[in-house]
């Protein structure tokens, strides 16, 4: 088995005021190469939508981190599905 270990930094960007909030994920998830790997995050109702805007990004080892997925599940342009 292939090892992609995947560091994972969410940012939350509130539109009205600033506000601190708590999110919960695993620091790592491994898979295949090839094989669609999820990966959770929870949080409050008060953290994850309500005007919060969610961003994920992959660091690999030694790499910058890349953004993956933000907003409302939007990807940039190069980011497959």
């Amino acid at each position: 088995m292939v090892w992609c270990s995947l560091l994972l930094t969410l940012l939350t960007q509130y539109t009205g005021s600033r506000a601190q909030s708590v999110l919960t994920q695993p620091p790592s998830v491994s898979g295949a190469l090839g094989q669609r790997v999820s990966i959770s995050c929870t949080g409050s109702s008060s953290s994850i939508g309500g005007g919060y805007g969610v961003n994920w990004y992959q660091q690999l080892p030694g790499m910058t981190p890349k953004l993956l997925v933000y907003h409302d599940g939007r990807r940039p342009s190069g980011v497959p599905d």
